[in-house]
């Protein structure tokens, strides 16, 4: 007795187990659907009266076989309904016909402009989140992908909503909506023909358990497949200058076509899957609505229910066969959509740089005094870029960062901007933490002008406007004046220039007096530069450090400095070699002492005493 008792504690432990991976696993299957539908929440009323709108659809539906049983039994037999002769009962069962067809049209017209409208809004709704989120996300987010990813996220995977909504959950409302009236219909009919139209359901309910996965899969693949092929043009077409300057137009091409090749592999393994499971599932169910025929029939013939009722009970076996086959279907479908989906909650879940929720600025304009206290930073775990770097700079100071390609200097930029936040030390701006900063504020107090100014296929009006969006005309037009945009200014369209995408239109340096004008504009108390005339001809130069001169006048600024010109004009120098600041002074301090500084100095100038710095290229990094 006791082994008996052992083993029924077993038994009743294992199906405990069981039931609990069952319930896992439905609540996983159906959780990207539940947080789509969070996005329809400031819509409920359109998803009441689309509910509303697939129920009657619904009851429509089930009410079409009994026409056909009044044409069999009373207008061709010998039954009468309602005391209708024979013409009148065909007249009835012709126009209760038509009339139900005529309210079922009608009604899905008004549920697709319902339904189609409310997914279109949230399609608009997830874009623009999804966008505003990236636009937000850590650049530790950004360096890890390519922007055509993020791009084809943001433009394609958020149609998930509409497929989940039009493909998925309404089909699948209207199926089990179906299913429990034909069952309801049946049971009330005949209980008999009820059970026996449920001899199916399990067989259907283990194939589509075991092909959801595999369709998963193979959705989830194709999605990814999908997105490497528009990163591959996208990066293709970037570079185009560069792809034809270089003659790699074949060679691009032949990446492409294996991108394209592993898309369309990936695509017909998914609708493989898809049209298998299809197959299984209407297989299992014919063969169950053959049985459910073939007694009717036998019943019919031995004078126990009537032809009409023969037609009744094989409408409603086929009602509920045709609603397991559409589930069946449809969760293949939910899964194809939910792996588009999933790529956007994966944008979505990541963090944003916030600060404290309840952070107020210290002021309304920032003094800027910058402290870097024994900071330590890393993009990847175990490789850090910067090791214990501490400096102060007081308000109005310029200070230079000088060092070998890779040593950090873009870093410590990047950080100051917390685009990054380091993972040991404290940095801050007039004795605050840039984290206990809001970050909004600490952004304003800030103007960035890198070494490859990102410019907009906009005017030139627009394009300088990015540093203050409230800026009028008359500010705009004199920081273009301040920058030395006057060639441009010149022509006949002034601010209204087009540069044309990223600034195609423009010279190297008129990009950036571009940058720099955007910088006069934001008339920041803090300025930090990758410094824009690394690359520059001695003429252009000297209108560019012009420009710069007016800038740095009351302004605290950082420079990663890679001429000569710049570093003469620092109030303190900090050399920056493998992530850590091995020297630290003035030019003529550093100059006089042994180390890195006087090293690059004698290797870049000591040959060529008479040259005039500022036609020298001091650190091409």
């Amino acid at each position: 007795m006791s082994d008996v008792s052992t083993t029924l504690v077993r038994l009743d432990d294992r199906f405990l187990r069981w039931s609990a991976r069952q319930r896992a696993v439905a609540t996983e299957v159906f959780r990207v659907e539940r947080r789509l539908l969070g996005f329809a929440r400031p819509y409920s009323r359109t998803v009441a009266t689309g509910l509303i709108v697939t129920v009657l659809m619904t009851l429509t539906g089930l009410a079409k076989p009994w026409p056909t049983k009044i044409l069999i039994d009373d207008a061709l037999g010998s039954h009468t309904f309602l005391g209708l002769h024979a013409q009148g009962a065909l007249l009835l069962s012709v126009f209760a016909t038509i009339a139900l067809f005529l309210i079922s049209g009608g009604l899905g017209l008004l549920q697709t402009a319902l339904l189609f409208g409310l997914s279109q809004r949230l399609i608009a709704d997830l874009r623009e989140r999804t966008f505003e989120h990236l636009t937000r996300v850590s650049l530790r987010y950004h360096d890890e992908r390519s922007t055509g990813d993020s791009i084809f996220r943001v433009t394609n995977d958020t149609y998930a909503v509409q497929s989940v909504l039009l493909d998925g959950l309404v089909p699948l409302a209207s199926a089990f909506l179906s299913l429990a009236g034909a069952v309801i219909v049946l049971l009330v009919f005949d209980p008999f023909f009820a059970l026996l139209s449920a001899v199916s359901a399990p067989f259907a309910f283990l194939l589509s358990k075991r092909f959801t996965t595999r369709i998963n899969r193979s959705a989830a693949t194709l999605q990814q497949r999908e997105s490497e092929v528009y990163s591959q043009a996208e990066q293709t077409l970037g570079g185009i200058k560069t792809v034809q300057a270089l003659g790699r137009e074949a060679h691009e091409t032949a990446r492409f076509t294996t991108r394209t090749g592993a898309s369309r592999t990936a695509m017909m393994r998914l609708v493989t899957d898809q049209t298998l499971f299809g197959l299984a599932i209407d297989f299992v169910l014919a063969a169950g609505l053959g049985l459910v025929t073939y007694v009717a029939a036998e019943r019919a013939l031995s004078g126990a229910i009537t032809p009409g009722e023969v037609l009744v009970v094989i409408a409603y076996a086929g009602t509920v066969y045709q609603p397991m086959s559409g589930i069946a279907s449809t969760i293949g479908e939910l899964r194809a959509a939910s792996a588009a989906a999933e790529r956007v909650f994966e944008v979505l879940d990541q963090p944003h740089v916030v600060a404290p929720r309840h952070a107020t600025p210290p002021a309304v304009r920032a003094e800027g005094r910058l402290s870097f206290d024994n900071v330590s930073f890393e993009y990847a775990a175990g490789r850090r870029v910067l090791e214990d770097i501490s400096f102060r700079v007081e308000p109005g100071q310029l200070v230079a960062l000088v060092g070998p390609t890779g040593a950090g200097k873009s870093t410590i930029a990047s950080l100051v901007l917390r685009l990054y936040d380091p993972q040991n030390g404290v940095i801050t701006l007039d004795g605050s933490d840039l984290r206990q900063l809001p970050l909004g504020w600490l952004r304003e107090q800030i103007a960035f002008v890198p070494q490859e100014p990102a410019l907009f296929n906009a005017s030139l009006r627009e394009n300088i406007r990015y540093g203050r969006l409230d800026a009028s005309d008359d500010e705009v037009l004199a920081a273009a004046m301040a920058a030395n945009l006057d060639e441009l200014l010149d022509d006949p369209r002034g601010l209204d220039l087009v540069v044309g995408g990223r600034g195609s239109t423009l010279s190297g340096g008129q990009r950036q007096r571009v940058a720099i004008a955007r910088a006069y504009l934001k008339n920041a108390p803090v300025l930090i530069l990758d410094e824009p005339t690394s690359a520059l001809d001695a003429a252009t130069e000297v209108l560019v450090m012009d420009a710069l001169e007016q800038l740095f006048a009351d302004r605290t600024a950082i420079v990663i400095a890679h001429r000569l010109s710049t570093v003469y004009r620092a109030s303190q120098v900090l050399v920056v070699r493998g992530g850590s600041i091995v020297q630290q002074g003035t030019h003529a301090q550093l100059s006089r002492q042994a180390g890195l500084y006087r090293s690059l100095h004698q290797a870049r100038f000591g040959r060529q005493r008479g040259a005039k710095p500022l036609a020298i290229s001091w650190d091409p990094s």
